[in-house]
């Protein structure tokens, strides 16, 4: 988004070039640069930053947006031509963060010794110019940081925080608690040290419904809304209580009044829904997924099951509407499984040329569904280079390809057949061995794929 010339209102008139830098701006297509603190540069400094011979250079592109504004000629002109943009550990950092931090600071971060070492390779990500060299510095050094308990903290995340935040954070007695200590993720950075204590210090965790809820998802909310969740008096109903999970961190408050206090939940087709999978969609999204009318017809009626909130309402609109559906080779998949998928990958799937052959048309079964196409195409090319693909099942296509064909060699190489017969049904089907998963082949045939090489099979 940017501002227009009357959007930017009387601001602009404390600048008597804006027009002729707006000017400047439309003339090559970058309206996109313009924001308050250009205001506070002259047509000169404008012209002068923009044909910078840099921004050709296809590492640098990223660097121009409104923030460079941050900046001035001198400073970004030395900061595009530090060598150490050369070096593929530093690479990363080139985004519009940077005119956060000046030429000297970032000098100072980029030659920090610590970077050599192996548990600090993984800050170098751009959030590290929201903090600048002495903060760094200190956190770098902060003697807890080597304790074993806290080195799942050394991320990136950290940025967000400051030295002093971060050590109150570590030296809080709570992490000894038993019930705190899985909260311990790089996640609390998005939290400061007084936000963490109010938390933690809520007497409503020593409740047994609530207890679940003390996931590391917890850092996502923030003590206000977390207090007023809890207290709603819709989690003494039976059928919200299955949405305790931690999942819920991902809705806020509003959104959370606004969805249990839907008049849907009261019809029966809809109360399968009420899982913690429907926090991964917004109240507008599951609105508009329970009005379709869709769900009048029979044929949909099996698909209300909270796996649908995998989907949105837009992929569902269009599987729904599917064509397809009315031929009776198809209509057998409309079972919850559906939702395992995209639009695309139905599509792709029903679409394959297989079931325009008699022989494959047993596989088009609801578990379809569980299977990639690259499963589902490789494993049968597999099949058919050994002739058995009439025989093709959709458990042998939940393995990959090639340990598919690993396991045909491996049983061609001892002597076995690829082909059996059931004693109880007299009917010829593939080997058991090879629709077994990995597991199961280790376990009951003491087959250990990994360890078998081409041409040397081994038991």
């Amino acid at each position: 988004m940017y501002y227009n010339i009357d959007e930017i209102g009387s601001d602009k008139m404390k600048n008597y070039e804006y027009e002729e830098i707006y000017a400047l701006l439309e003339g090559i297509n970058r309206l996109d640069l313009i924001s308050q603190l250009m205001l506070n540069r002259s047509l000169t400094e404008v012209k002068e930053i923009l044909e910078m011979p840099e921004w050709k250079e296809e590492k640098f592109k990223g660097l121009l947006t409104p923030t460079i504004w941050q900046s001035n000629h001198e400073n970004i002109k030395k900061v595009l031509e530090m060598p150490e943009w050369e070096e593929e550990k530093f690479k990363g950092l080139l985004t519009s963060g940077i005119w956060n931090s000046n030429y000297e600071d970032i000098k100072k971060i980029l030659d920090m010794p610590e970077w050599e070492e192996e548990r600090f390779k993984g800050l170098l990500t751009s959030n590290i110019w929201q903090s600048n060299y002495e903060n760094i510095k200190q956190i770098l050094e902060l003697p807890e940081l080597k304790e074993e308990k806290f080195r799942g903290l050394l991320t990136s995340n950290i940025w967000n925080s400051n030295c002093d935040n971060i050590k109150k954070v570590l030296e809080m007695p709570e992490w000894e608690e038993e019930r705190f200590k899985e909260l311990l993720t790089p996640g609390v950075w998005k939290s400061n040290y007084e936000e963490i204590k109010k938390i933690l210090e809520m007497s409503e965790w020593k409740e047994e419904k609530f207890k679940e809820l003390l996931t590391p998802n917890i850092w996502l909310s923030n003590p206000e809304e977390i207090k007023k969740i809890l207290e709603m008096p819709e989690w003494k109903e039976e059928k919200f209580q299955g949405l305790l999970t931690s999942n819920i961190w991902n809705s806020n408050y509003e959104e959370i009044n606004k969805i249990l206090g839907m008049p849907e939940w009261k019809e029966e087709k809809f109360q399968g829904l009420l899982t913690s999978a429907i926090w991964r969609n917004n109240y507008e999204e599951i609105k508009k997924i329970l009005d379709m009318p869709e769900w009048e017809e029979e044929k949909f009626k099996g698909l209300l099951t909270s796996s649908i909130w995998k989907s949105t309402y837009k992929e569902i609109n269009k599987i729904l509407r599917m064509p397809e559906w009315n031929e009776e080779k198809f209509q057998g998949l409309l079972t919850p499984n559906i939702w395992k998928n995209t639009y695309n990958a139905i599509k792709k799937k029903l679409y394959l040329p297989y079931w325009k052959e008699d022989k494959y048309i047993h596989l088009l079964t609801p578990s379809i569904f569980s299977l990639s196409i690259d499963s589902i195409d490789g494993g049968i090319k597999v099949l058919k280079q050994y002739n058995i693909d009439e025989y093709v099942t959709n458990r042998c296509l939940r393995l990959k390809p090639e340990v598919l064909q690993t396991l045909i060699e491996y049983l061609i190489a001892n002597n076995i057949d690829l082909v059996t017969v059931n004693n109880r049904t007299l009917e010829y089907g593939l080997n058991p061995i090879l629709s077994c998963q990995k597991d199961q082949l280790k376990k009951k045939y003491n087959i250990d794929v990994s360890k078998m090489e081409k041409g040397g099979f081994s038991r």
